[in-house]
């Protein structure tokens, strides 16, 4: 196959998961994957493999969605894309989540969380801390949920209205 091929795969995917049809997608993720492995694109297919998790796990299937995921950070990482090694990280943490392996998943959101603040990546930071935010609330930690809300407002790059008066009332001391 080659990069043409590969790219109408992944356009195909993109279509199908618009429509809602997550299976059919992560079905097309796969094969855009397997062809630009073919075509000697790792980084490319690692993408279409981490497009492919977030199929699986619209799709209901997260144990097959953090298969998928298996070996892309390290594909992200030797190219040294944080961001993209972020996203990776984050797809395993919502796929443990989604298989409720709430420990696990709060330490992938933390790992991610970690190389989105180095790669100075602040709303994908803040996504993390929302995830985070909202496992820790299921197991009553209110503390740890009102510092993980906290970052991810202090975080976001560009606040929704909702979000710049949370901020202002933090900042002004009526809500912690």
């Amino acid at each position: 196959m080659n990069d043409l091929t590969a790219s109408a795969l992944a356009e195909q995917g993109r279509q199908e998961y618009e429509r809602g049809a997550f299976l059919a997608a992560a079905k097309l993720f796969d094969q855009a994957a397997q062809a630009h492995r073919d075509a000697g694109d790792p980084l490319n297919a690692a993408e279409m493999k981490n497009n492919q998790s977030v199929a699986l796990l619209q799709g209901g299937k997260a144990g097959d969605a953090l298969q998928a995921t298996e070996g892309t950070e390290e594909i992200f990482a030797n190219a040294g894309d944080l961001k993209r090694q972020g996203i990776s990280i984050s797809n395993r943490a919502a796929a443990l989540e989604g298989m409720k392996q709430w420990s696990a998943a709060l330490a992938e959101y933390e790992r991610a969380a970690s190389i989105f603040e180095q790669a100075g990546e602040g709303d994908m930071h803040s996504i993390v801390r929302k995830a985070s935010a909202n496992i820790h609330l299921k197991f009553g930690q209110v503390n740890q949920t009102g510092m993980d809300i906290y970052d991810s407002l202090r975080l976001v790059e560009k606040p929704t209205l909702t979000q710049h008066i949370m901020k202002f009332l933090m900042r002004i001391g009526l809500f912690r």
